[in-house]
């Protein structure tokens, strides 16, 4: 008998270890939201941009706020459904319809990747 509840307490482990690992998960779907944000179409923004140059490449912005419509935010966030969540962030300062400031916030390092204050 003793036997028995030993191997039981085994295969209960080996079973409760397995689901752990995704085995027999839930399926979980990707989620993405906002704007699509890579890498070489942000690098493209410089500053003395026009304000439908940005819409061209980026399309319009994520917030927009009626009391500083000089500044264009961008968000992109993507929760894959097994990985690490992805969250990029690209704010635009305009003074006379022109880009004067870019701020980008958790892009992935690039060589040649400009990133100003």
């Amino acid at each position: 008998m003793r036997q028995f509840r030993i191997l039981a307490l085994i295969m209960i482990t080996l079973l409760a270890s397995g689901c752990s690992s995704g085995l027999l998960s839930v399926h979980k779907i990707d989620v993405q939201q906002g704007n699509s944000l890579e890498l070489e179409t942000t690098n493209q923004i410089k500053v003395g941009m026009n304000a439908d140059q940005v819409l061209f490449l980026l399309g319009h912005p994520m917030i927009t706020d009626s009391f500083h419509t000089d500044r264009w935010d961008y968000l992109y966030y993507f929760k894959p459904g097994a990985g690490e969540v992805e969250k990029r962030r690209l704010t635009l300062f305009f003074e006379d319809d022109a880009v004067s400031r870019i701020e980008k916030f958790d892009f992935p390092k690039a060589k040649g990747s400009v990133v100003s204050n």
